[in-house]
Protein backbone atom coordinates (compact mmCIF):
# COMPACT_ATOMS: atom_id res chain seq x y z
CA UNK A 1 0.00 0.00 0.00
CA UNK A 2 2.11 2.84 -1.15
CA UNK A 3 -0.44 5.83 -0.44
CA UNK A 4 -3.17 5.80 2.25
CA UNK A 5 -6.07 8.25 2.01
CA UNK A 6 -7.95 9.22 5.22
CA UNK A 7 -9.42 12.30 6.51
CA UNK A 8 -9.32 12.21 10.20
CA UNK A 9 -8.01 10.21 13.21
CA UNK A 10 -11.15 9.65 14.88
CA UNK A 11 -10.99 12.57 17.07
CA UNK A 12 -12.40 15.25 15.18
CA UNK A 13 -9.62 16.28 12.69
CA UNK A 14 -10.56 18.41 9.88
CA UNK A 15 -10.26 16.65 6.51
CA UNK A 16 -6.78 16.41 5.58
CA UNK A 17 -4.34 16.74 1.92
CA UNK A 18 -6.04 14.03 -0.26
CA UNK A 19 -2.77 11.92 -0.52
CA UNK A 20 0.00 11.08 1.63
CA UNK A 21 3.06 8.80 1.42
CA UNK A 22 3.74 5.60 3.34
CA UNK A 23 6.45 7.45 4.90
CA UNK A 24 4.29 10.78 5.65
CA UNK A 25 1.35 8.78 7.03
CA UNK A 26 3.13 7.11 9.70
CA UNK A 27 5.39 10.16 10.35
CA UNK A 28 1.92 11.73 11.26
CA UNK A 29 -0.57 9.18 12.33
CA UNK A 30 1.09 5.99 14.05
CA UNK A 31 3.94 7.52 15.09
CA UNK A 32 2.67 9.85 17.16
CA UNK A 33 4.76 12.73 19.03
CA UNK A 34 4.54 10.92 22.39
CA UNK A 35 6.30 7.49 21.28
CA UNK A 36 9.21 9.03 18.95
CA UNK A 37 12.31 9.76 20.96
CA UNK A 38 12.26 12.64 22.80
CA UNK A 39 13.46 16.38 21.51
CA UNK A 40 15.51 16.38 25.08
CA UNK A 41 16.84 15.08 28.22
CA UNK A 42 14.51 17.12 29.96
CA UNK A 43 11.45 15.93 27.98
CA UNK A 44 12.29 12.95 28.16
CA UNK A 45 12.27 12.79 32.03
CA UNK A 46 8.60 15.02 32.00
CA UNK A 47 7.05 12.95 29.47
CA UNK A 48 8.34 9.48 28.52
CA UNK A 49 8.28 7.86 32.01
CA UNK A 50 5.06 9.21 32.70
CA UNK A 51 3.68 8.87 29.44
CA UNK A 52 0.46 6.64 30.69
CA UNK A 53 0.07 7.62 33.91
CA UNK A 54 -1.86 10.80 33.53
CA UNK A 55 -5.51 10.85 34.14
CA UNK A 56 -7.37 12.39 31.36
CA UNK A 57 -10.60 14.04 31.81
CA UNK A 58 -13.70 11.56 31.51
CA UNK A 59 -15.14 11.09 28.13
CA UNK A 60 -18.18 9.47 28.32
CA UNK A 61 -18.39 5.61 26.50
CA UNK A 62 -21.56 4.77 25.72
CA UNK A 63 -21.00 0.96 25.36
CA UNK A 64 -24.01 -0.44 26.68
CA UNK A 65 -25.05 -1.64 23.25
CA UNK A 66 -22.80 -2.91 19.97
CA UNK A 67 -22.20 -0.30 17.49
CA UNK A 68 -21.25 -3.37 15.68
CA UNK A 69 -22.52 -6.49 15.03
CA UNK A 70 -20.35 -9.03 16.98
CA UNK A 71 -20.83 -12.54 18.84
CA UNK A 72 -19.41 -14.27 20.83
CA UNK A 73 -17.23 -17.46 20.74
CA UNK A 74 -16.72 -20.09 23.41
CA UNK A 75 -13.56 -21.76 23.03
CA UNK A 76 -12.57 -25.08 25.74
CA UNK A 77 -9.26 -26.44 26.74
CA UNK A 78 -8.26 -29.43 28.35
CA UNK A 79 -6.88 -28.73 31.44
CA UNK A 80 -4.28 -31.75 31.37
CA UNK A 81 -4.21 -34.99 29.99
CA UNK A 82 -6.82 -37.83 32.32
CA UNK A 83 -4.96 -41.59 33.03
CA UNK A 84 -6.33 -44.00 30.54
CA UNK A 85 -8.32 -45.79 33.68
CA UNK A 86 -10.37 -43.04 33.90
CA UNK A 87 -10.46 -41.67 30.58
CA UNK A 88 -14.71 -41.72 30.73
CA UNK A 89 -14.45 -38.91 32.99
CA UNK A 90 -15.23 -35.92 32.00
CA UNK A 91 -12.10 -33.58 32.38
CA UNK A 92 -12.46 -29.76 33.40
CA UNK A 93 -12.13 -27.57 30.79
CA UNK A 94 -11.62 -23.67 30.63
CA UNK A 95 -13.89 -21.56 28.81
CA UNK A 96 -12.63 -17.97 27.30
CA UNK A 97 -14.95 -15.79 25.68
CA UNK A 98 -13.96 -14.09 22.41
CA UNK A 99 -15.62 -11.01 20.77
CA UNK A 100 -15.41 -11.56 16.46
CA UNK A 101 -16.09 -8.32 14.76
CA UNK A 102 -15.76 -7.51 10.96
CA UNK A 103 -12.16 -6.65 11.31
CA UNK A 104 -10.96 -9.71 13.48
CA UNK A 105 -8.75 -9.95 16.23
CA UNK A 106 -5.94 -7.99 16.93
CA UNK A 107 -2.85 -8.05 19.54
CA UNK A 108 -2.49 -9.55 22.46
CA UNK A 109 -6.21 -10.98 21.80
CA UNK A 110 -8.23 -7.90 21.69
CA UNK A 111 -10.49 -7.24 19.02
CA UNK A 112 -10.46 -4.76 16.11
CA UNK A 113 -13.61 -2.39 16.25
CA UNK A 114 -14.97 -3.71 19.55
CA UNK A 115 -16.67 -1.44 21.47
CA UNK A 116 -15.22 -0.55 25.37
CA UNK A 117 -17.82 -3.01 26.42
CA UNK A 118 -16.67 -5.60 24.55
CA UNK A 119 -13.27 -5.62 25.36
CA UNK A 120 -13.99 -5.64 29.03
CA UNK A 121 -16.31 -8.55 28.55
CA UNK A 122 -12.91 -10.25 27.57
CA UNK A 123 -12.15 -10.17 31.16
CA UNK A 124 -9.27 -6.92 30.67
CA UNK A 125 -9.43 -4.66 33.21
CA UNK A 126 -9.83 -0.94 31.77
CA UNK A 127 -8.11 2.27 33.39
CA UNK A 128 -8.36 5.88 32.08
CA UNK A 129 -5.22 7.46 30.90
CA UNK A 130 -4.27 10.55 28.71
CA UNK A 131 -2.42 10.06 25.14
CA UNK A 132 -2.02 13.65 23.39
CA UNK A 133 -4.63 13.88 20.34
CA UNK A 134 -6.17 10.01 20.88
CA UNK A 135 -9.48 10.33 22.79
CA UNK A 136 -11.11 7.51 24.62
CA UNK A 137 -7.99 5.47 25.60
CA UNK A 138 -7.07 3.34 28.66
CA UNK A 139 -4.83 1.40 30.36
CA UNK A 140 -5.14 -2.17 29.63
CA UNK A 141 -4.53 -5.22 32.23
CA UNK A 142 -5.25 -8.78 32.66
CA UNK A 143 -5.28 -9.07 28.49
CA UNK A 144 -6.19 -12.37 26.98
CA UNK A 145 -2.74 -12.91 25.17
CA UNK A 146 -0.23 -11.16 27.27
CA UNK A 147 3.80 -10.45 26.55
CA UNK A 148 6.13 -11.18 29.31
CA UNK A 149 8.21 -8.27 27.22
CA UNK A 150 5.35 -6.08 27.39
CA UNK A 151 4.90 -4.07 30.48
CA UNK A 152 2.38 -1.40 29.62
CA UNK A 153 -0.68 -1.44 26.67
CA UNK A 154 -2.74 1.36 25.95
CA UNK A 155 -5.85 0.73 24.06
CA UNK A 156 -7.73 4.02 22.41
CA UNK A 157 -11.87 3.44 21.04
CA UNK A 158 -12.20 6.92 19.80
CA UNK A 159 -15.13 9.42 19.57
CA UNK A 160 -17.22 6.71 18.41
CA UNK A 161 -16.50 3.69 20.52
CA UNK A 162 -14.62 1.56 18.30
CA UNK A 163 -10.73 -0.14 19.89
CA UNK A 164 -9.19 1.36 15.98
CA UNK A 165 -5.19 1.86 18.13
CA UNK A 166 -3.09 -0.28 20.40
CA UNK A 167 -0.07 0.81 22.17
CA UNK A 168 2.66 -1.35 23.84
CA UNK A 169 5.40 -0.62 25.94
CA UNK A 170 8.20 -3.14 27.12
CA UNK A 171 10.00 -2.64 30.32
CA UNK A 172 12.34 -0.23 30.87
CA UNK A 173 15.75 -1.87 30.93
CA UNK A 174 19.12 -0.30 32.28
CA UNK A 175 21.24 0.05 29.28
CA UNK A 176 24.66 0.17 28.15
CA UNK A 177 26.30 3.81 26.52
CA UNK A 178 25.49 1.91 22.83
CA UNK A 179 21.82 0.69 23.58
CA UNK A 180 22.79 -2.60 22.88
CA UNK A 181 20.22 -3.91 25.13
CA UNK A 182 17.41 -2.05 23.62
CA UNK A 183 18.73 -2.40 20.43
CA UNK A 184 18.70 -6.46 20.77
CA UNK A 185 14.84 -6.08 21.56
CA UNK A 186 13.81 -3.83 18.71
CA UNK A 187 15.57 -6.04 16.53
CA UNK A 188 13.59 -9.20 17.38
CA UNK A 189 10.49 -7.21 17.52
CA UNK A 190 11.60 -6.09 13.92
CA UNK A 191 12.09 -9.34 12.63
CA UNK A 192 8.46 -10.37 14.20
CA UNK A 193 6.51 -7.57 13.25
CA UNK A 194 7.88 -7.85 9.20
CA UNK A 195 6.83 -11.77 10.02
CA UNK A 196 3.65 -10.56 10.91
CA UNK A 197 2.66 -7.69 8.70
CA UNK A 198 4.68 -7.69 5.87
CA UNK A 199 6.50 -4.47 3.94
CA UNK A 200 9.31 -3.62 6.55
CA UNK A 201 10.45 0.15 6.65
CA UNK A 202 13.33 1.48 8.47
CA UNK A 203 14.36 4.91 9.19
CA UNK A 204 17.19 6.25 11.09
CA UNK A 205 18.12 10.01 11.11
CA UNK A 206 21.63 9.92 12.85
CA UNK A 207 23.46 12.32 14.68
CA UNK A 208 25.72 14.89 12.71
CA UNK A 209 29.08 15.05 14.45
CA UNK A 210 31.18 18.26 13.10
CA UNK A 211 34.81 17.91 13.34
CA UNK A 212 36.86 21.36 13.54
CA UNK A 213 41.03 20.52 12.22
CA UNK A 214 43.19 23.64 12.27
CA UNK A 215 45.30 23.79 9.13
CA UNK A 216 48.33 25.61 7.83
CA UNK A 217 48.43 26.83 3.90
CA UNK A 218 52.72 26.57 2.50
CA UNK A 219 52.57 30.03 3.80
CA UNK A 220 51.82 29.20 7.31
CA UNK A 221 48.75 30.39 7.71
CA UNK A 222 46.32 28.96 9.75
CA UNK A 223 42.68 28.07 8.93
CA UNK A 224 40.10 26.05 10.84
CA UNK A 225 38.83 23.16 7.99
CA UNK A 226 35.38 21.54 9.35
CA UNK A 227 34.10 17.85 8.33
CA UNK A 228 30.91 15.79 9.87
CA UNK A 229 30.35 12.43 10.45
CA UNK A 230 27.30 10.38 10.68
CA UNK A 231 27.49 8.17 14.26
CA UNK A 232 26.03 4.94 13.58
CA UNK A 233 23.34 3.09 14.85
CA UNK A 234 24.79 0.99 18.20
CA UNK A 235 27.27 3.61 18.31
CA UNK A 236 29.25 4.62 21.34
CA UNK A 237 26.67 7.56 23.06
CA UNK A 238 23.92 6.33 20.93
CA UNK A 239 21.95 5.79 24.10
CA UNK A 240 22.42 9.75 24.78
CA UNK A 241 21.85 10.59 21.35
CA UNK A 242 18.50 8.71 21.20
CA UNK A 243 17.79 10.29 24.59
CA UNK A 244 18.12 13.66 23.42
CA UNK A 245 16.64 13.11 20.03
CA UNK A 246 20.46 13.99 18.16
CA UNK A 247 19.13 10.43 16.44
CA UNK A 248 15.93 9.23 15.81
CA UNK A 249 14.92 5.32 14.93
CA UNK A 250 12.03 3.71 13.86
CA UNK A 251 10.15 1.05 11.65
CA UNK A 252 6.96 0.46 10.02
CA UNK A 253 5.20 -2.50 8.89
CA UNK A 254 1.85 -2.53 7.23
CA UNK A 255 -0.53 -5.06 5.09
CA UNK A 256 -4.32 -4.26 3.70
CA UNK A 257 -5.71 -4.51 7.47
CA UNK A 258 -3.00 -3.24 9.69
CA UNK A 259 0.04 -0.94 10.30
CA UNK A 260 2.53 -1.02 13.13
CA UNK A 261 5.18 0.94 13.96
CA UNK A 262 8.00 -0.08 16.48
CA UNK A 263 10.46 2.73 18.07
CA UNK A 264 12.87 3.48 20.85
CA UNK A 265 12.48 5.37 23.27
CA UNK A 266 14.97 6.31 26.60
CA UNK A 267 13.32 7.77 29.82
CA UNK A 268 14.96 10.91 32.28
CA UNK A 269 16.69 8.22 33.91
CA UNK A 270 18.48 6.77 30.65
CA UNK A 271 16.74 3.58 30.77
CA UNK A 272 15.40 2.24 27.65
CA UNK A 273 12.17 0.69 25.60
CA UNK A 274 10.67 -0.36 23.09
CA UNK A 275 7.53 0.98 21.93
CA UNK A 276 4.93 -0.84 19.50
CA UNK A 277 2.16 1.31 17.86
CA UNK A 278 -0.50 -0.63 16.24
CA UNK A 279 -3.27 0.82 14.11
CA UNK A 280 -6.24 -0.42 12.35
CA UNK A 281 -5.88 1.07 8.69
CA UNK A 282 -9.32 -0.45 7.77
CA UNK A 283 -11.08 1.69 10.24
CA UNK A 284 -9.06 4.95 9.54
CA UNK A 285 -10.36 4.79 5.03
CA UNK A 286 -14.12 4.08 6.62
CA UNK A 287 -13.65 6.91 8.33
CA UNK A 288 -12.23 9.40 5.74
CA UNK A 289 -15.35 7.73 3.10
CA UNK A 290 -17.62 8.75 5.99
CA UNK A 291 -16.89 12.01 5.68
CA UNK A 292 -15.91 12.29 2.13
CA UNK A 293 -19.76 10.82 1.82
CA UNK A 294 -20.69 14.13 4.12
CA UNK A 295 -19.60 16.66 2.00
Amino acid sequence: MKKLYFALLLCAIPLLAKAQSADDFYKDAMIAEDVKAEESADAAKNKASSLLDTKAPVIRIEGEHAVLPFRFEREGAALGDLPLETSSVRPTVAVVEKVVTKYGEGPFGLSWGGTFNQIKSLGVDLERTVIKDYPNSFLATKLPKPLPEIHKVAVSFGEDNLLWRILAYSTPLQDSPDASRVLALYNKYYKLLAQRYGNPQQFFTPKITVIEKTVKDKLGRESIETTTVEEPIGGKNFLAELQSGEATLYSTFENEKVGAALSIGVDGEGKSYIIIDFTNLEIFKEREQQVINTL
